[in-house]
């Protein structure tokens, strides 16, 4: 499970993304309610490709899409409607109409889910960091469910696929321990936030649910700290120097607090007195860096980190396993659902201290540090340099003699491995969002290990994956959705393939 979501515009290449969501009224669901009133007749006459922007609709919900969206169909033709729930019939007005599909404005809830909620977040809706906040949490976890048996159904032909239930939290609130927020002033006031959704207009997110009361409590005091000391923010005023965003990461179990300020200098105005203060107001601090990114780009981090005050690098656990994070180093955002995620893997995995494991596309290594107590050898493949330097620095910290780790593209380095006679009995991959390269299925395929353990945070690449291995003699043994991201309409997912011979 690599860092793709959280607060802040949600990525998405599916059509109904980009919609701008719709904000609830203050009894929880948007515009005027009438419980049971028999829906009228929709206005627009003839058929889906008749309909024009702005034509009135009634809809009955089917579902949720993959970006928490309601979804509904308007004369056989999929419609896209967000803060619509399951189960509900609305009105809407449609605004976007293409060939297959249309997204519409929800105007009124006719008839209103039993499980439709008030979010408690004064921002919902116009941030974008959460979709479902009005969707209870018991109708969240089966809302993730129907969305990875719903992917199966649809790109893997398996109808009665047997899914377990989602693992949610017992508190799904104040989970994430890291916020990247964007600054500007606005009005004189200095604020912190995210993008809105479709747009370059920040929202300000102050004191944010889903964020851990502590990361809140220390953007509040930077940004405080900050105005008192008038440090000029980038672009502030036509300005091309100064202050982009604030990055504060807090430790679950060490307690430990790391802060970086991200700017396009090496140094900041009144930086000794910035430090003095912040050290004062934030006395679990650890560490202060100050990353340097002059260029305009959609990374937010540049390639240099000064250390100004502290620890370069803040200490951290998952399990038994300890981490040691620098300001632009992966970590898990929501570790107490990572560990529930590692313990799904393990279990599928079936590690009996005699298998060799393949860990694709690792990360810091993570997953396969995870797994390596349980098995004879666990080799690591990552793309990215800097990671496996972290993984592999990760193994010595912890111990773990039999992880290895290795640079290379996985579609690459296991077909390699496979010429010179390497038959791992496990393979443990977690790509990104765009799934598995074919050239490494047909790597599976050949070299058959006895279980693929696939984890994915999308149900659509994973269902389609899926289907080049059922089709090529696995068969699916188990599936857990894992509920990484509360209040979200994103789900993880843990499958195992067994290898069952060639139908």
């Amino acid at each position: 499970m690599k860092e793709r979501t959280g607060p802040g515009r949600v990525p998405s290449k599916s059509p109904q993304a980009q919609s701008k969501p719709n904000r609830p009224g203050p009894t929880g669901r948007p515009g005027k309610h009438t419980s049971g009133a028999k829906p009228e007749k929709a206005v627009p006459k003839g058929g889906a490709e008749d309909l024009k922007p702005g034509d009135k609709l009634v809809v009955t919900i089917k579902r949720l899409g993959i970006n928490g969206e309601g979804v509904g169909y308007y004369r056989r033709k999929a419609v896209f409607i967000d803060g619509a729930l399951p189960e509900e019939v609305v009105k809407a007005e449609a605004v976007d109409i293409q060939p297959s599909y249309l997204k519409a404005r929800l105007s009124e809830v006719e008839k209103r889910s039993p499980l439709r909620i008030e979010p408690p977040c004064p921002v919902f809706g116009i941030c974008g960091g959460c979709q479902i906040q009005h969707l209870s949490y018991e109708g969240q976890l089966a809302a993730k469910a129907e969305l990875v048996r719903e992917a199966f159904e649809r790109y893997a032909g398996l109808k009665d696929l047997k899914i377990q239930p989602t693992l949610g939290m017992d508190r799904p609130w104040d989970y994430r321990n890291k916020a990247q927020l964007q600054l500007v002033r606005r009005d004189g006031e200095l604020l912190a936030g995210l993008y809105e959704a479709g747009s370059h207009e920040v929202v300000d997110i102050s004191g944010c649910p889903i964020q851990h009361p502590q990361v809140n409590a220390a953007v509040a005091k930077v940004k405080a700290v900050l105005d008192e000391l008038k440090i000029p923010l980038h672009h502030e005023a036509g300005a091309k120097d100064g202050v982009r965003t604030v990055v504060v990461r807090h430790g679950f179990q060490s307690g430990h607090l790391q802060l970086t300020l991200i700017a396009t200098t090496d140094r900041l105005p009144r930086q000794e007195e910035f430090i003095r203060l912040i050290r004062q107001e934030l006395p679990d601090l650890t560490g202060i860096s100050l990353n340097v990114n002059p260029k305009k780009m959609p990374l937010i981090f540049g390639e240099r980190t000064i250390l100004l005050w502290g620890e370069e690098a803040m200490k951290e656990s998952l399990g038994d396993l300890e981490f040691s994070l620098s300001p632009r180093a992966f970590f898990q955002l929501n570790p107490a659902q990572t560990v529930k995620l590692y313990e799904a893997v393990r279990a599928a995995a079936g590690l009996t201290g005699r298998e060799t494991v393949v860990d694709a596309y690792c990360g810091t290594g993570t997953i396969g540090l995870w797994l390596a107590p349980y098995a004879r050898e666990v080799r690591g493949i990552e793309s990215i340099p800097e990671a496996v330097e972290d993984a592999r620095e990760n193994a010595r910290r912890n111990g773990r003699a039999n992880a290895s780790f290795f640079v290379g593209e996985a579609e690459e380095l296991l077909p390699r491995w496979a010429k010179n006679g390497l038959r791992p009995d496990v393979i443990v991959a977690d790509p990104p969002r765009t799934g598995l390269d074919r050239r490494f299925l047909d790597t599976v395929l050949r070299i058959k290990p006895q279980r693929f353990v696939y984890v994915s945070c999308n149900p659509a690449t994973l269902a389609k994956d899926c289907k080049v291995l059922l089709d090529g003699g696995y068969r699916i043994e188990s599936v857990q959705p894992v509920d990484m991201f509360p209040q979200t309409s994103h789900v993880e997912c843990s499958v195992l393939l067994k290898w069952g011979g060639c139908k």
